[in-house]
Formats: C-alpha cells, sequence, structure tokens
C-alpha cells in the first residue's frame, strides 16, 4: 500500500517510522559537524573553461546511463550517518539502494518519469512526487536525485542557474554553484572511456552529502 508523503506524520504505524529511523542509528559514524559545515573547498581551478572543457563536456553530455557503485556519507548537522549505495540510471528512470556498512539493505528508492517510491527493509512503501520531498520525510534529509543524475557525471543539471563554476587544467569541473547547492569534486578517473567523477561533495548551510563512487559501469549514450 502506497502512503502519500503528504501524510506521513498521521499515516506511518510507530513500526514503519521506526524501520525508517534506523537508518540514521545503524549508519551514524563520528564527525565534527561544525568542522565539516565550515569547510570551504580548495581546488587548482581556473576561472576560464579551456578547449579540452568544451573537448570533454561534448563527451560527458552523451551520456544517456549509467550504473554506480559507492560509499555514501549524509551530516546534517549535528549528526551523521553513512553507508553503501548502489544506484542505475537511465533518461527515463532511476532506481537507488541504500544499505548498512554491514551489508543490509536499508531502503530503495525508485523514480518512473514523476512518481518516486521508497521502499524500505521491510516492504513498507511510501510515495511522493519528487525524491527531495519524500527523502526528507522519511529519512531526514534531501537527496536531490534530479540534479544529481547530471552532478555525478561531473556536469550541470539542466535546470536551474550555474551562479559560479571553475574548472580544473584539464577542463574538467573543480567546483560549481545550482539550485542552492555547493559541489565540489575532489578527482576523476578513466571509466569506460571517460573521465568521471570519483568523489562528489554537496553542501548547504545545513547538510553534507558526500559520494564516493568505487565503481563506474553501464556507461551509454543511448
Amino acid at each position: 500500500m502506497f502512503i502519500s508523503a503528504r501524510l506521513l506524520s498521521t499515516k506511518l504505524t510507530p513500526a514503519i517510522r521506526s524501520s525508517f529511523l534506523w537508518l540514521a542509528l545503524a549508519l551514524s559514524f563520528t564527525l565534527n559537524g561544525c568542522a565539516l559545515f565550515n569547510q570551504k573547498p580548495q581546488a587548482n581551478t581556473t576561472a576560464r573553461p579551456s578547449i579540452s572543457h568544451e573537448h570533454h563536456m561534448a563527451l560527458i553530455n552523451n551520456i544517456k546511463q549509467f550504473s554506480i557503485k559507492g560509499r555514501l556519507g549524509v551530516m546534517t548537522n549535528p549528526k551523521g550517518f553513512s553507508g553503501r549505495v548502489s544506484w542505475q540510471h537511465t533518461s527515463e528512470n532511476d532506481h537507488i539502494d541504500i544499505f548498512s556498512p554491514l551489508g543490509g539493505k536499508v531502503a530503495g528508492i525508485t523514480k518512473k518519469h514523476r512518481e518516486v517510491v521508497l521502499t524500505n527493509n521491510k516492504g513498507e512503501q511510501v510515495l511522493a512526487s519528487d525524491a527531495e520531498t519524500l527523502t526528507e520525510k522519511t529519512l531526514g534529509f534531501r537527496l536531490p536525485l534530479s540534479g544529481l543524475s547530471y552532478w555525478a557525471l561531473g556536469k550541470p543539471s539542466n535546470t536551474g542557474l550555474v551562479s559560479y563554476i571553475t574548472w580544473d587544467h584539464d577542463g574538467r569541473i573543480n567546483q560549481m554553484q545550482q539550485n542552492g547547492w555547493d559541489i565540489t569534486y575532489k578527482d576523476y578517473s578513466m571509466q569506460e572511456g571517460y573521465f568521471l567523477p570519483r568523489k562528489v561533495t554537496l553542501r548547504t548551510d545545513t547538510l553534507i552529502i558526500k559520494l564516493i563512487i568505487e565503481k563506474w559501469s553501464d556507461v551509454a549514450t543511448q
């Protein structure tokens, strides 16, 4: 049975809510929250894109689907949690599985067109129109899934103004600000014929999401 995200406060049973809250407890890790939120990203940057950038972006813009396996860390001052993540993305659909550090599946998020469904480790489901609303209500943080499908590749989203951007000397994005998020890249590596990010950090004033990508696969242009 689907439960509207608007009605979570009245419809979720204690068992369902506790299973969602288990994510924050099971994935807890020790971080210095104040220090993290006050850090300023440092990078070897240039204010102007190079010819290398144009070539790099022309290749990246052709990518329509990918799969990612890696680690996910979330800091919502003063608490945080971490775990493993598996993500399959196509031009129409997304599916993300979140696992505890011990490998147990905590939640799955499926996006099809304008519908997003979160399934907890008991098989109970919650429905919403967007991932940010759904994850904030159930997991306690906003996951910007629509933007992240672009940012994970090292390129701006196709919606929203880019208010700030810098590039490295090879033409790849080091840092940008878009849709209220500060996105930084710490490393790129050659994956399936493309230079793709290994470490992506998303920041707002109250939230940090760190994605460490250990494996890219199924990278395709159609």
